[in-house]
């Protein structure tokens, strides 16, 4: 059986991970998700990488 894995940043999905045995395969959600991260990090002010990976 596979595993469904979602990565999130924040409260908002950013990646999904399916793992199955040795395989996984790995995709990014449409822009718009991308979009809303990027304008909740800039409303909390975390604009830098650094940032983004805390």
């Amino acid at each position: 059986m596979a595993d469904l894995i979602v990565v999130y940043w924040r409260d908002i999905p950013a990646q999904v991970i399916v793992k199955k045995g040795r395989q996984n395969a790995k995709r990014e959600l449409p822009l718009r998700f991308t979009e809303a991260i990027d304008m909740c990090a800039m409303r909390t002010g975390a604009g830098g990488t650094d940032d983004y990976l805390a």
